[in-house]
């Protein structure tokens, strides 16, 4: 049995080679594209899964503090009929195309605020989308200066939309369906979409204001995300007996740690700025209370303060963390499923 496993893993390492080896000539080249090219083709044009359930792609994990390769906030909401956005934030899009989202029906974005790494990458989703052959323009909800912020980005690309519209031709390329569209909204229910309902609360991320988080109501399925925000009295009302809760935190060890190193470095600025963010995120201990104060049934933190560049961090993140608490990654999915009370957490 072992000579039979040493020839297997021999043949195995020569066959890898031989392969390596044929991709220096260019027909092997050319073949191994086409299947590759074949197959993502497929795929695109198979589309994505479409079950009867509330689904949440987490398309975005990680804050402006600290160094990983994750993406700023972003999450997505699908259902059979409706895929919007909530926030888009700096290398979102990449994730949301690797996953095979199906842009062509992207309805909205949600905007919870309009801090840099909620906003970086609204022309980006929708840039895809267009090309993609989204049949509507692409409309952007927010709190009072969404206006300012959409007619900003109009005016900033309306020349890269007229080179593509030029180029590609306009019966392909609707140069208007590439303008975007606002929508200012207060809390209260903003939007409802057949089955799908959402409502706006306010959230507390002084000094921005306005700033609000939102809460996504399916067929007996409800999510909750929460933008940036501390825990407040709105936070515990509207996601009591929600089935998810999507929430920004912050590890108070982790920047506490980080504040203390850069003041003994001489960084002052970067201390001062660290020590500045810990009052208007929720730390992962009020969360903690939180869900033992409300009925939910999970708690996922995105949006972390500092992102975790390490296994270390990450353990700080998980401290004390109950068992229906997770920290969220770029390409998570939470699928809930219409009319029941399971949650379906699946991991890249």
């Amino acid at each position: 049995m072992i000579k039979f496993f040493s020839y297997f893993v021999l043949s195995m390492l020569l066959l890898g080679g031989l392969l390596r080896f044929s991709l220096e000539f260019e027909s092997a080249q050319d073949i191994a594209l086409e299947q590759m090219y074949r197959a993502g083709m497929s795929n695109t044009a198979i589309g994505l899964a479409n079950p009867d359930s509330l689904r949440v792609f987490v398309c975005g994990s990680a804050s402006p503090l600290g160094n990983t390769n994750q993406a700023q906030a972003c999450i997505a909401i699908l259902t059979p009929a409706h895929f919007y956005v909530f926030d888009s934030g700096a290398g979102s899009t990449a994730n949301i195309s690797g996953a095979g989202l199906p842009y062509g029906r992207l309805q909205g974005v949600f905007l919870t605020h309009f801090h840099s790494d909620h906003i970086a990458e609204l022309y980006e989703l929708n840039l895809a989308s267009w090309v993609i052959g989204r049949p509507e323009a692409l409309r952007v909800y927010g709190p009072k200066g969404v206006r300012k912020i959409v007619s900003g980005i109009n005016d900033t690309y309306e020349l890269d939309v007229g080179y593509r519209v030029e180029h590609h031709g306009s019966e392909l390329l609707n140069p208007d369906l590439a303008k975007l569209k606002a929508t200012t909204i207060k809390a209260g229910v903003v939007l409802e979409d057949g089955d799908l309902t959402v409502t706006a609360y306010t959230a507390s991320h002084a000094p921005i204001e306005p700033a609000v988080g939102y809460r996504i109501d399916y067929r007996g399925r409800s999510v909750v995300i929460s933008g940036d925000s501390v825990v407040t009295k709105d936070t515990r009302r509207i996601a009591n007996k929600v089935d998810l809760l999507l929430h920004d935190a912050l590890a108070l060890p982790l920047t506490v740690a980080a504040t203390k190193a850069a003041t003994k470095a001489g960084l002052d600025r970067p201390a001062k700025i660290i020590s500045d963010v810990m009052d208007y995120h929720a730390s992962t201990d009020s969360l903690i209370e939180l869900g033992a104060d409300i009925d939910t049934g999970m708690i996922a933190f995105y949006h972390l303060v500092p992102n975790p560049a390490n296994l270390i961090m990450s353990k700080v993140f998980e401290r004390n963390l109950p068992e229906n608490f997770v920290l969220a990654n770029d390409g998570d999915w939470f699928e809930l499923p219409s009319d029941s009370s399971e949650i379906i957490h699946t991991s890249k």
